[in-house]
């Protein structure tokens, strides 16, 4: 069977939500465990400040995991801060660094602004700490991983908060910023300069005016019970939220399977602009126009099963 496509931006930097499953029977939840959800957040804050790459927001649920980020358009960069990196990344490798040719530094240098080799690094080392920790032996990941690629700040913010209300339509907590795997919650205790600042997602002058709309929006999209099932932040909570100063109201009624299985999320013509590129060199046959969501004037590209591509 054909891989999964997974379509990235070429020579530009882009927005993308991230997203992987773990392998597994059915009701088996390892990144449930405390310590596993925290490795799972070292490793993000650990390899990004590897690659040219800055985390917007993430949710790390029992058995998967959201990111949000931004990859930065890729530049020239100057051997000493080439260096830096890599021995972040290989602290203990300066004399075989000093030795790289030329060749091994542009590629090394390419290396840094792909999201697919961001991705390999994380997935990777977690799967060894998760193994050796639980002397276990096999694969850990499900497949590999999806990436959507996202048009705007508009399509990044609703994509972020509908991962972070993971965890309340779960039904393990009441509000957000209550649990421990989301950046929200890391946001609420402070301990988030790694993290692309709330102020610069808000477009607001202060970090509590910023962290004050965030949540409030959340609280706007999370209120509203699934007709699936799901749980949703209760009225008598969002009634103590009000009176604290969240004045809005509403939700995200149910999964938008989008966020997970969409390739690209934006208007209509940023979409359509990557269908016709992608049907042009073959790479995507399965539609011939956006699909419209229920979310206001997102539109959506749904993925088939096909090669890695790239958009250029």
């Amino acid at each position: 069977m054909a891989r999964r496509a997974r379509f990235k931006l070429k020579d530009i930097g882009a927005w993308y939500h991230l997203y992987s499953r773990v392998a597994g029977r059915s009701g088996e939840y390892p990144l449930a465990e405390k310590r596993a959800r925290r490795k799972v957040v070292e490793l993000f804050r650990f390899y990004s400040s590897v690659y040219f790459v800055r985390i917007a927001g993430f949710s790390v649920m029992g058995n998967h995991y959201h990111t949000v980020v931004r990859f930065s358009d890729p530049v020239e960069v100057e051997r000493d801060e080439l260096m830096r990196r890599a021995l972040i990344l290989y602290p203990k490798e300066s004399v075989k660094l000093n030795a790289w040719s030329a060749e091994q530094w542009n590629k090394f240098r390419d290396r840094l602004f792909d999201v697919s080799e961001f991705m390999r690094n994380f997935q990777a080392a977690f799967a060894r700490w998760f193994n050796a920790s639980h002397e276990r032996k096999g694969r850990f990941w499900g497949d590999r991983f999806k990436s959507t690629l996202l048009e705007d700040e508009k399509a990044v913010m609703d994509c972020l908060l509908y991962i972070e209300l993971n965890p309340v339509r779960a039904g393990i907590v009441e509000r957000p910023e209550d649990y421990e795997g989301s950046s929200v919650f890391f946001r609420e205790i402070g301990t988030d300069r790694w993290l692309i600042p709330i102020k610069d997602l808000m477009f607001a002058k202060k970090r509590s005016d910023a962290l004050h709309d965030y949540k409030a929006a959340m609280y706007y999209r999370g209120n509203v019970p699934s007709k699936e099932g799901q749980r949703a932040i209760p009225d008598h909570v969002l009634r103590r939220e009000e009176e604290r100063g969240f004045t809005t109201a509403g939700a995200y009624k149910k999964r938008a399977r989008h966020f997970v299985d969409g390739v690209v999320i934006g208007s209509e013509d940023f979409v359509r602009s990557h269908l016709n590129a992608l049907r042009e060199t073959g790479n995507y046959i399965r539609r011939k126009n956006p699909i419209k969501t229920k979310w206001g004037n997102t539109h959506t590209l749904k993925e088939q099963r096909t090669t890695e591509v790239f958009i250029s």
